[in-house]
């Protein structure tokens, strides 16, 4: 058994104390046979390491490194090294595995758990070419005097990463010869170390400009040089300065040294701001990078606060920050250079009749991925200025199959990624902008402008949603797309099956993003309270209805990745106060809240966030609130046949084969919680005077203006012969600015005239709407039967209202 070094013994306390190790821990379940029948595996020994990993396993609660492990009155190693350059003759790295797995074939109740652990003084990548040393960079095992700098130079920047544990028991089962497993065991931990220390720090640098020329050297930019100078009749010289520009303005220039500032930075920042952030699934994606996998983080886009919460929390993961693709709006001076250097790099809104330029960028995203960079890119193209998911925009990501299709070896994998705040700093300009508000354009000045904004922005959550591995999607939905790989540098020509696969593959990665939303306590209160008469319910009333959603998605969850918090309800009020975003009153009868209306405003934005997991329950909340006895598949009839709507316009990710059990599951959540009455599988609603009655109602009415669109849209083809595209997108929002106005409704939604969009073009799809010859639309006899349908769950006042402005729009 070795003993602990003179070395270590000289150099414990000092390194102790210049040190900082952050330790994380990929999550396990299985235990040893004792707390102590641990043992661990690093690449080489070292006195400084063994001195981190000491502090590492101390903040894990793991056993000693330094104190040897007792089995059957031996003592053996604590830790085993794959490379000892003092190992005696004839002894290898295998011995120290056959010895402990002869110990697990002797007696049969010992379960050691091995972990690996790997070291990282710091995250520098290295440079290719020999660009250049770092002392800080953890490529190769370093000699004792680069050591020494590192201790000096990175020691309070040690990241410790302590991997699943492997169960010697299970291994010694599990194979006949120990020296065979040992041997094995051996091999798959050198290549997890290579394969970790490639997910902390990433590929090797390759210079800007040398990365640059790289570019304009290859066959698919020259073959694109040359088209440009044909076309636009200048000379070669000038086609590959332009291409250069190109370049210029797109890369990304990756400093380590800036991402570890901004770590330090942020670290300040989100503590002033944010009371803590929750986040959700991230040994999720430590195991895909791990595995060797080519991740692409596919968030929503709320707010600018997404570029920097994202890769912070992908850093904290032990992750190298993925290269994020930003619009080029951000390349302003000095936002442009920090976000450059941070990993961004740019694209413009447009690639329309500039096929250098797209080009350009094609073969630069295509090098990323071959290069094994994580990246990152918002499928909507722009933030949501109305809390909802946008449509999304599909270029990047079908230049990301193109890359598939040039063979890329690593596998590819998308990543949805949930984003949700509590507050959201630009939500003010966002309405305005709905109402035909010019966009501010980006500027220091509106930097300067957000930081003396800093303010209590309460709770930030990041959710990691359900990987898609490309390769296996390709596989299930276009069995013969590898007749279109080209491994060489040429880009291959565009599969016609590419577009499809495309938008359904966009609509997936959407409805996984979904399923990740967190539930707090603002977009809660929102939805409560924009459901309530007047804004205004009692501290009671509003706690209580807290309460009840938080049941409900706690016994019929959204999805498995939702989050659902566990609050006290004083708790709760403490928090709701502090954010400063309602109006609260006491009087005789205790605490009201009501909303304003700016609050109101800005509250449904919020709202918007989380009402793809109300709305399903707020409309049979509404379909048994129109009175009389109702059966579970009654209720489900009607759902079925708006369910495309919703699944569209709200990115419902549940299939409709699964509403059935869905809305019974329902029923009786709505029966537990005493908002129903159960008789022979029929199901009514509770008295008026009962408690039910109100919560019941109150969910009834977040699906209110879902309702109010849908009615206008079916109205209008009811009242006219005929109506293009145009004219019916138009209409409706004409109409839906009436409604809102004489009935009190300012959602952004309201305002927003993609949601018409998406909700004629869902009706086209599902046939609800006739296409004459002409191109007009017209409506059919299912038309008004779903037309009726709906009205029956409106207010008489709103149907008025919605019949009088049809009328008035359409006699213009």
């Amino acid at each position: 058994m070795r003993t602990t070094s003179l070395m270590y013994k000289l150099i414990r306390l000092p390194v102790s104390w210049l040190t900082k190790v952050s330790a994380i821990a990929d999550e396990h379940e299985q235990q040893p046979s004792a707390p102590d029948h641990v043992v661990y595996v690093m690449r080489s020994p070292s006195a400084t390491d063994l001195v981190a990993a000491r502090k590492a396993a101390h903040a894990l609660q793991l056993p000693d490194p330094t104190e040897p492990l007792s089995l059957n009155g031996k003592l053996y190693d604590r830790v085993l090294y794959l490379e000892d350059p003092k190992r005696r003759l004839g002894q290898t790295p295998q011995d120290a595995f056959v010895e402990l797995l002869n110990v697990h074939q002797q007696n049969s109740s010992y379960n050691v758990h091995m972990y690996p652990i790997g070291l990282f003084w710091g995250r520098e990548p290295g440079r290719e070419h020999n660009e250049g040393r770092t002392m800080t960079a953890d490529i190769e095992v370093p000699g004792k005097f680069r050591k020494f700098w590192l201790v000096l130079f990175s020691g309070r920047n040690i990241l410790a990463r302590v991997s699943r544990p492997v169960s010697l028991r299970t291994m010694a089962t599990s194979h006949a010869s120990d020296v065979e497993l040992a041997h094995k065991l051996t091999r798959v931990a050198r290549t997890h170390f290579a394969r970790l220390r490639y997910a902390v720090a990433g590929p090797k640098l390759l210079g800007r400009e040398a990365m640059i020329q790289e570019l304009l050297e290859s066959s698919a930019i020259r073959a694109a040089i040359t088209e440009e100078a044909r076309a636009k009749k200048i000379t070669e010289e000038q086609a590959i300065k332009r291409a250069r520009s190109y370049l210029h303005e797109v890369a990304a220039d990756y400093r380590e040294g800036l991402v570890r500032f901004g770590d330090h930075f942020l670290t300040w920042l989100w503590n002033k701001i944010y009371n803590g952030i929750t986040v959700k699934n991230g040994d999720t994606i430590r195991k895909l990078a791990q595995d060797g996998h080519e991740i692409v983080y596919v968030p929503c886009h709320r707010s600018h606060m997404d570029y920097l919460l994202l890769s912070y929390v992908i850093y904290k993961e032990g992750l190298v920050p993925p290269h994020i693709a930003a619009g080029v709006n951000l390349n302003f001076f000095p936002v442009g250079t920090i976000f450059r250097r941070g990993g961004a790099f740019f694209l413009r809104r447009s690639f329309r009749g500039n096929k250098l330029y797209s080009t350009v960028f094609r073969e630069y995203l295509t090098r990323l991925f071959r290069k094994g960079y994580a990246v990152e890119y918002f499928m909507e193209g722009g933030r949501s200025r109305t809390g909802r998911l946008l449509q999304p925009k599909t270029g990047m990501l079908a230049m990301t199959l193109q890359s598939q299709l040039r063979g890329v070896n690593r596998p590819v994998t998308f990543v949805p990624v949930y984003l949700g705040y509590e507050h959201v700093m630009e939500v003010a300009t966002y309405h305005g902008e709905l109402k035909g508000a010019k966009k501010e354009k980006e500027s220091v000045f509106q930097v300067f402008g957000i930081l003396r904004k800093l303010r209590n922005f309460g709770h930030g959550f990041v959710t990691f949603g359900e990987p898609l591995r490309l390769s296996e999607y390709l596989d299930n939905t276009q069995p013969d797309w590898r007749d279109s790989v080209t491994r060489g540098a040429e880009e291959p020509a565009k599969p016609r099956w590419l577009t499809p696969v495309v938008n359904d593959l966009a609509d997936i990665m959407m409805r996984r993003i979904n399923d990740g939303a967190a539930l707090n306590s603002i977009n809660l209160t929102g939805l409560v309270l924009l459901s309530a008469e007047r804004h205004t319910l009692t501290k009671e009333e509003l706690l209580a209805q807290i309460q009840c959603y938080l049941a409900l998605h706690r016994e019929v969850p959204y999805s498995n990745d939702i989050h659902v918090p566990e609050w006290e309800t004083e708790a709760l009020w403490e928090h709701l106060s502090k954010m400063d975003k309602l109006a609260i009153s006491e009087n005789n009868a205790g605490s009201v809240v009501a909303l304003d209306q700016v609050q109101a405003v800005t509250l449904t934005y919020y709202r918007n966030n989380i009402l793809h997991m109300f709305i399903v329950p707020a409309l049979l909340a509404r379909f048994a609130r129109k009175g009389g006895e109702f059966t579970a598949a009654e209720a489900t009839e009607f759902m079925q046949k708006v369910f495309p709507l919703l699944e569209a316009e709200l990115f419902v990710n549940r299939h409709s084969s699964e509403v059935p059990l869905w809305i019974a599951a329902l029923c009786e959540e709505f029966v537990r919680q005493q908002w129903l009455l159960e008789k022979d599988g029929k199901f009514t609603i509770v008295r008026r005077n009962a408690p039910g009655y109100v919560q019941l109602t109150l969910l009834a009415n977040a699906a209110e203006e879902t309702l109010v669109r849908y009615a206008i849209v079916f109205e209008l083809l009811q009242q006219s012969d005929a109506l293009s595209r145009n004219e019916l997108e138009q209409y409706s929002e004409q109409v839906g600015s009436r409604v809102g106005t004489r009935h009190g409704i300012d959602a952004p939604e309201f305002y927003d005239k993609r949601v018409f969009s998406t909700l004629v073009s869902t009706l086209k799809a599902e046939r609800y709407i006739h296409v004459t010859d002409a191109g007009d639309f017209t409506s059919d006899e299912r038309t008004a039967i779903v037309s009726d349908e709906i009205d029956v769950l409106l207010g008489s006042q709103v149907q008025q209202t919605i019949r009088d402005s049809v009328q008035r729009v359409l006699a213009k």
